[in-house]
């Protein structure tokens, strides 16, 4: 008999309000539910400002300061995130999340070395009272497929390709023994032979190590080889969540249908890209605006205390 999945991240009902600047102040997510199965791979697809990279960081425990959380939890492995104080938090995001962002220095302070970036890191995200020991690299090194390590590990971070500074950042996650692992673009600087090289190496990481990983991509292109589940973002609402290969055979939105269209292949040109039609954005925006508001007239709605 089948093992029922398990959901290690849920979020619920969440809305977030942002500062705009002048005064001014928007929706950033407008009452966002979805599930993660563990040692699942969920892609968050969308495009810029559609709240994919938003609910990244919150995961991961970072707002922007003047942000407010109106509603809404998050949950993972069943502990709710954003009731934990902000010591508590950052040390659960050390022990427990992986995060690889789109360039070095969002992970890395790019001056220091492969060695000292990792000892650094070891240190800061050991497990109980127990500092993990370098002798135990070489296997996590080979598991990313660094054949060398001795070649880059006195080498400057900014000095390694993006694809090298995104294994170094995969070997961090394992490292720490960390459960989940959130990626915000981080394919989007490599190219198309890097990336595919990138994503078979997650889909390997995810059946040998057992990590759950949520990804925002900002196209969707052969999603539903690498992926488990998509769910597609608008202007901070959630139009579709589906398992991929369901979302990319049978779209329920038009602008879902749109924006896989507009996802780039191998053989396209720049000029060769369609655009998402108004009456697609229209169809978007009447569904994301035409629910979920109540969240927004909540009286003295909670700030947030997310810690940067």
């Amino acid at each position: 008999m089948d093992e029922k999945p398990t959901v290690f991240l849920k979020i619920d009902s969440l809305t977030v309000e942002r500062s705009l600047g002048f005064g001014e102040r928007g929706v950033a997510l407008r009452g966002v539910s979805l599930e993660v199965e563990k040692n699942e791979i969920h892609v968050l697809g969308g495009e810029v400002g559609s709240g994919k990279s938003i609910l990244c960081r919150l995961i991961l425990g970072a707002l922007e300061r003047h942000a407010k959380i109106l509603s809404g939890s998050i949950l993972i492995d069943g502990e709710d995130l954003l009731s934990m104080r902000n010591q508590a938090r950052r040390a659960h995001r050390r022990r427990e999340l992986g995060f690889i962002g789109r360039g070095p220095s969002e992970v890395f302070n790019p001056q220091r070395t492969v060695l000292q970036s990792l000892r650094e890191f070891s240190r800061l995200s050991r497990m109980g009272n127990r500092v993990i020991d370098e002798k135990d690299w070489s296997d996590v090194f080979y598991s990313v497929g660094i054949i060398e390590p001795e070649r880059i590990l006195p080498r400057p971070i900014e000095s390694l390709s993006l694809f090298m500074v995104q294994k170094v950042a995969l070997m961090r996650t394992l490292i720490s023994g960390a459960g989940l692992l959130i990626l915000d673009d981080a394919t989007a600087g490599l190219d198309r032979v890097a990336e595919n090289q990138f994503l078979e190496l997650l889909a390997q990481l995810r059946e040998s190590h057992g990590l759950t990983i949520v990804m925002a991509m900002g196209n969707l292109r052969g999603v539903e080889r690498f992926a488990d589940h998509v769910s597609v973002f608008f202007e901070g609402g959630l139009l579709e969540s589906r398992p991929a290969a369901d979302l990319v055979r049978s779209p329920e939105m038009q602008y879902t249908r749109e924006f896989l269209a507009s996802s780039p292949k191998l053989s396209d040109r720049p000029l060769e890209l369609p655009s998402i039609s108004r009456e697609a954005i229209q169809e978007a925006e009447k569904k994301n605006h035409g629910s979920n508001t109540s969240a927004l007239n909540t009286i003295g709605a909670v700030e947030d205390s997310v810690d940067q």
